[in-house]
């Protein structure tokens, strides 16, 4: 029996600091959390790709907990 090839999760590619793209195959779902205070002035939101070959998790930060609160499930994910 042959060892299973591994296989790419994800290729992330940064165009200039204002671009970013994911490729990303077999998504089989887009899991959002709820936005958490990491400091004063400083919010996150976790973003987590689940695809059949692995998970990919972004986080965003923001200084302005509306702007995170306006990201959810009905944004299109």
């Amino acid at each position: 029996m042959r060892p299973q090839r591994e296989k790419t999760v994800a290729s992330i590619s940064f165009h200039d600091n204002k671009n970013l793209s994911i490729d990303i195959e077999d998504v089989a779902g887009i899991d959002i959390g709820a936005p958490q205070k990491m400091a004063e002035d400083l919010w996150f939101v976790d973003i987590i790709i689940r695809s059949e070959t692995g998970n990919v998790s972004l986080q965003l930060t923001s200084d302005d907990l509306e702007k995170l609160k306006t990201i959810d499930k009905s944004s299109g994910f």
